[in-house]
């Protein structure tokens, strides 16, 4: 019997989302980042504003994974953060100005008296404050796990009236979510995207299959792993119909010429065109002239 969640949460939330995140935890496997990127295709195709993100930057053993290019390492957009270098205590006051006729947002930093002005060139601008109706979290077993983006947006993740899912199959998991998509009998939590994505009612298509796929081969060293059930093999014959691509991250690009795996081989001579290397042995029964000397005469008188 195929697997089932509680996706009833989810759907109801979705009547009314606009936003989707989709997070994944710091130096994730290729299985977690498979799964991520099909729930993000697969929002994307619904028009929903959706974002993908991850504290730490993606390995190139990853690159072949569709999507890839869309995970950001910030995913706040609201709230503009200036920062810059200046000694403790250096400061005299800082202030802001509107200027509503030029419509100028002055900010004014006044150090302290002999103390150097602030250096423009230090100034760093970056961006909190990250909006969502619904909250994907995959493959972890704690918020933290989420590392720099769990630090950033942690009043994001104590806002109570947003959906929080919780998608993982790791043990200990400390169910932090307010949807639990819990379920440590999978191989990975490319085998439970599929049964989320269909119930949810979402697009699949060939790239999401193929990205699904790919997670399940490397979940289960390519299926020689205990872990393999008929369960899996359910959700991989299900995916090659969607028409997903084995072996996506193994196989050569397709603009490589694949080795030749048999060829013709070169016609040898035969050795009657070559010349002896050696004289000829004598005949069983040589005629009555063999042991005479032989004199060889031109043919030009």
């Amino acid at each position: 019997m195929p697997k089932t969640y509680n996706t009833q949460p989810i759907l109801q939330a979705l009547q009314t989302a606009k936003t989707v995140l989709i997070l994944l935890p710091g130096n994730p496997p290729l299985d977690t980042v498979a799964a991520g990127l099909s729930l993000y295709l697969s929002f994307s195709k619904k028009s929903l504003n959706t974002t993908i993100g991850c504290s730490t930057p993606m390995t190139v053993g990853l690159n072949r994974l569709f999507g890839i290019d869309k995970i950001k390492p910030r995913i706040g957009n609201q709230n503009l953060v200036i920062s810059f270098n200046y000694p403790e205590d250096s400061l005299e006051k800082v202030s802001y100005d509107k200027d509503p006729q030029n419509q100028k947002f002055h900010l004014v930093i006044e150090p302290k008296a002999g103390q150097e002005p602030l250096d423009a060139n230090s100034v760093e601008y970056s961006y909190t404050g990250c909006q969502a109706d619904l909250i994907f979290v995959v493959g972890c077993r704690t918020l933290e796990d989420l590392g720099q983006l769990y630090q950033d947006e942690k009043r994001l993740f104590e806002d109570k009236t947003k959906t929080l899912i919780n998608l993982s199959h790791l043990d200990k998991n400390s169910q932090f979510g307010t949807v639990n998509l819990f379920d440590p009998t999978a191989t990975g939590v490319s085998e439970i995207t599929l049964t989320v994505i269909n119930s949810l009612g979402l697009t699949m298509e060939a790239d999401i299959a193929t990205n699904l796929l790919a997670g399940i081969e490397s979940a289960t060293q390519n299926f020689t792993s205990p872990l393999v059930t008929a369960d899996t093999f359910e959700t991989v014959a299900q995916l090659l119909r969607y028409g997903a691509k084995k072996g996506q991250l193994t196989s050569p690009p397709a603009d490589i010429p694949r080795p030749f795996t048999s060829f013709s081989q070169p016609q040898m001579p035969r050795l009657s065109q070559f010349p002896p290397a050696f004289p000829q042995p004598a005949p069983t029964n040589p005629s009555a002239d063999w042991l005479r000397p032989k004199v060889f005469k031109s043919t030009n008188t």
